[in-house]
């Protein structure tokens, strides 16, 4: 049988739904740990924020460290415009924004990502140095990794991505955002990708690595210092004539190429920014 232990907050209280417990915390901040159930095999860590940034580090040690700190830029919270009238002569308190946080098969699981949230929560964690990692942030906020070693699936909306003196596979993408990543290791058998839509992406990998890469920028360069043996593009794919009487090719602009006999693939694009691949330790 499986326990699931799961976690309410809300800026000034956290309640421990499994072995209740509530400490005592500041005004703005929360700080809690969760255990893995099984802290033997390497544990996942997923979180979905609305507004804010995540911040993990990798450290000797078992459990999660979670520390939430509460951005002082409340609204009025959407769809719950006051009346004038009514409010006149008084003032607004501002509501604590509260979030969820659950550990269950080995995952712990943080949401603040509700409709009604506008008000910035940043996290930082401490997670132990074998982790996966599913972070996601939507709004004005970054997304920061050092020292993990794991599996790392990032996105960003509007915010940079950077990951440094990681080892594992990465899966990363920012839409309005720079990508930067240097990994110590890569994985032997998963491919990887860094992609942003308006932002630079700039990863150095171990200059021993074995892969095959798919490299491309739209409005911008790419840059390299691996001694990387190319080659051509697939040919020009026919996708037909549609139904409304279109017809249409596409021209493959990205560059191909392999290092140190190849092996996974590895694709780095952007549309507005330039590529760079740079050659590490």
């Amino acid at each position: 049988m499986s326990m699931k232990t799961r976690v309410l907050c809300a800026a000034t209280a956290v309640t421990l739904i499994v072995g209740v417990v509530r400490p005592t915390l500041g005004q703005s901040n929360d700080r809690f740990t969760l255990k893995f159930s099984d802290p033997s095999k390497p544990g996942t860590v997923d979180i979905t924020l609305l507004t804010g940034s995540i911040t993990v580090h990798g450290s000797n040690r078992s459990d999660v460290l979670i520390e939430a700190h509460a951005r002082n830029d409340a609204a009025p919270r959407r769809g719950r415009a006051a009346d004038t009238a009514a409010t006149n002569g008084l003032r607004r308190l501002t509501q604590p924004p509260g979030f969820e946080a659950e550990e269950q098969h080995n995952v712990i699981s943080v949401n603040a990502g509700g409709p009604g949230l506008v008000q910035g929560i940043d996290f930082d964690l401490q997670v132990p140095t074998r982790t996966n990692l599913k972070l996601s942030s939507v709004n004005n906020g970054t997304i920061t990794v050092t020292d993990v070693n794991g599996e790392f699936e990032v996105n960003n909306v509007n915010g940079a991505i950077t990951l440094t003196n990681v080892a594992g596979s990465v899966v990363a993408h920012s839409v309005n955002g720079k990508i930067a990543a240097t990994l110590t290791r890569g994985a032997a058998d998963k491919p990887m990708a860094f992609t942003s839509l308006n932002g630079g992406v700039d990863v150095t990998l171990p200059a021993s690595i074995k892969a095959t890469f798919k490299l491309r920028s739209d409005q911008g360069d790419v840059f390299t210092d691996f001694d990387m043996q190319t080659r051509p593009a697939p040919a020009v794919q026919d996708t037909g004539r549609s139904s409304g009487g279109r017809y249409r090719i596409e021209v493959n602009t990205s560059i191909y190429g392999s290092v140190n006999g190849g092996g996974p693939e590895i694709e780095m694009r952007t549309f507005n920014g330039n590529v760079y691949l740079r050659k590490g330790k």
